[in-house]
């Protein structure tokens, strides 16, 4: 097995593709220039910019430069975290380094900007060193940088996705692995020229490791009064998970599965005016029941990202606090069917009752939950911050008041990093 691993950044452990079509649309869109077809304008990832800008659109040397200053206007605060860690990299790190091996990036990257991607997407704590060109390098040359982080010979490895990583590695006296699920173009002769290729994520960790990694899933949950803005988020929730390396089930409760629907059906039809509190709160639990076994935890199991609208914690509130059956009674009944299962992050939008009240009712027609009295939200609202006070490391709170972009920006920046300082990613 190899010692020092030495990994490429894009195409090799993340996907910079849209960020970099992205800000290349819209720099052309500025100057008023034709946007190539999308096989010519994916030859922009990996070359330097001025360059492509004059080869495949016919620009001049100044005109290339303006080219590369509207890029950076876009790509430098947006087009960077439109980014994607590849599915599987994240356990393949994890394992590489429980086995000892040091790890280390090197890429023509700006160096600012390889940091600034690694932290954010998490991956940063995983390498033991990273080359990259400084502010003061003219070119980037990878050989070097392999030199500069670990030692020739057998125990060495360049990954990477281009042809350019191959011969950096046979520049510098190391083995490379060329993988074909990147942006490089691997004919039959370019493929002779690496020690190993693959074709996929799951092919590296069993060149590497001899097994695919595989780990358990991430759970999170979205919560907040109705009308709190949680359902509008959840496919920015989808596309963060997506984007730092998870496949995800996105689901909602109650429902999710069949059965669950039809019980969904019971609990919000406003003729069953006259449910009584525990039959609510034990309907929840068995849809709850129902939707952990066929969903959840199959999904967690395989290691994917299951983003979950409400679960246990909004029967704790509503049916805890508003209904009044107390919080740990509402734990009782959900004991058995959630199977163990506690989100690992709760994400909860925080908005005072009367804008959940105004709110629901621009929404739609309410149904029987929303058609209780205000006494009846009051006391939920109270219960979800006696949530919060208890399970405070789960629970990732926002001002859910704003615009939807708003939320959504807030959410792109603190999820992330929420993460990170809970050692899920």
């Amino acid at each position: 097995m190899y010692q020092h691993i030495i990994f490429d950044l894009d195409g090799t452990l993340t996907d910079s593709g849209r960020g970099i079509l992205n800000s290349v649309r819209y720099a052309l869109d500025k100057m008023g220039v034709a946007v190539p077809e999308e096989k010519v304008l994916r030859r922009f990832i990996g070359p330097p910019l001025t360059g492509s800008f004059i080869k495949w659109c016919g620009m001049s040397q100044a005109r290339a430069e303006e080219g590369l200053r509207l890029f950076r206007e876009r790509y430098i605060p947006t087009g960077w975290r439109e980014n994607r860690v590849y599915p599987g990299i994240r356990p393949l790190l994890r394992a590489l380094k429980g086995r000892g091996c040091r790890l280390y990036v090197a890429t023509g990257k700006s160096e600012e900007s390889a940091l600034r991607v690694l932290a954010y997407f998490g991956l940063l704590p995983y390498l033991d060193g990273v080359a990259a060109p400084k502010p003061e390098d003219l070119t980037a040359d990878k050989a070097q940088m392999i030199r500069s982080l670990c030692p020739a010979g057998p125990e060495s490895v360049i990954v990477g996705d281009t042809l350019g990583d191959v011969q950096a590695g046979l520049d510098a006296g190391v083995d490379s692995i060329a993988v074909g699920y990147g942006f490089g173009e691997w004919p039959e002769e370019a493929q002779k020229k690496a020690t190993h290729f693959v074709q996929t994520v799951s092919a590296l960790g069993e060149c590497l490791l001899g097994e695919t990694p595989r780990e358990r899933g991430i759970f999170l949950t979205l919560e907040g009064l109705d009308g709190c803005g949680k359902t509008t988020q959840r496919e920015t929730v989808r596309r963060l998970m997506e984007d730092l390396g998870y496949e995800t089930v996105v689901t909602r409760e109650p429902g999710g599965c069949p059965i669950s629907e039809k019980i969904r059906e019971l609990l919000l039809s406003a003729a069953n005016s006259e449910m009584t509190p525990t039959t609510e709160a034990l309907l929840y639990a068995a849809s709850r029941a129902q939707h952990t076994h066929e969903v959840i935890a199959p999904a967690l199991k395989s290691g994917k990202a299951v983003i979950c609208d409400r679960y246990v914690d909004s029967s704790l509130a509503y049916q805890g606090g508003g209904r009044e059956l107390g919080i740990d009674t509402i734990l009782q009944y959900n004991q058995a069917g959630m199977q163990g299962l506690v989100p690992d992050v709760t994400i909860c939008f925080e908005i005072d009752r009367a804008t959940s009240l105004k709110r629901r009712y621009a929404a739609s027609a309410p149904d029987r939950m929303e058609l209780a009295e205000d006494a009846f939200f009051a006391r939920t609202e109270e219960a979800f911050r006696t949530l919060k006070g208890r399970w405070p490391d789960r629970y990732l709170t926002l001002d859910g008041r704003g615009a939807p972009e708003e939320v959504e920006a807030l959410l792109s920046e603190k999820l992330p990093a929420f993460l990170q300082k809970k050692g899920l990613i």
